[in-house]
């Protein structure tokens, strides 16, 4: 039971429910979110048109689509730790290819990731020296919104 970071792509559920692509409409993001838990309305974020999150175990995914996501389709995905100042693995890993992001020290991961993947993975605010483990992971498909 592992969620999948696939950048450009998504996010591969786990248990076999589906994967949020890139996009997809709200409806059909939905409705593949709801294989695997409950899925909630967010409510209003500033600059989006539709925004929902659902939470499995320790890990909660948000998905919306800003105002310059491509037909009002999925754009964006934020998958976070439940816990925001994280000191152990997460119960459900949120793989990278071989890497669980959410199961090692920052500092081990940035030893571990290539240059383009600490880019594109870890948040440029986050200490590569800290031996807490990473809060959240942000995916894009398009360049607006408010990340």
């Amino acid at each position: 039971m592992t969620f999948r970071v696939v950048p450009g792509t998504g996010l591969v559920l786990p248990a076999n429910a589906g994967v949020l692509r890139f996009g997809m409409t709200e409806r059909a993001a939905q409705w593949t979110a709801s294989t695997l838990a409950d899925v909630r309305a967010a409510g209003w974020m500033c600059g989006a048109h539709w925004t929902f999150f659902f939470a499995h175990h320790d890990v909660m995914v948000t998905a919306h689509a800003c105002t310059a996501c491509a037909e009002r389709t999925l754009g964006h995905l934020d998958v976070e730790r439940t816990e925001r100042v994280p000191n152990r693995a997460a119960d459900v890993p949120v793989a990278f290819g071989d890497v669980d992001l959410f199961g090692y020290p920052i500092h081990e991961l940035a030893e571990v990731l290539a240059p383009p993947d600490r880019g594109l993975l870890l948040p440029a605010d986050v200490n590569p020296r800290s031996t807490h483990y990473l809060p959240a992971v942000r995916l894009a498909a398009c360049a607006g919104g408010r990340r």
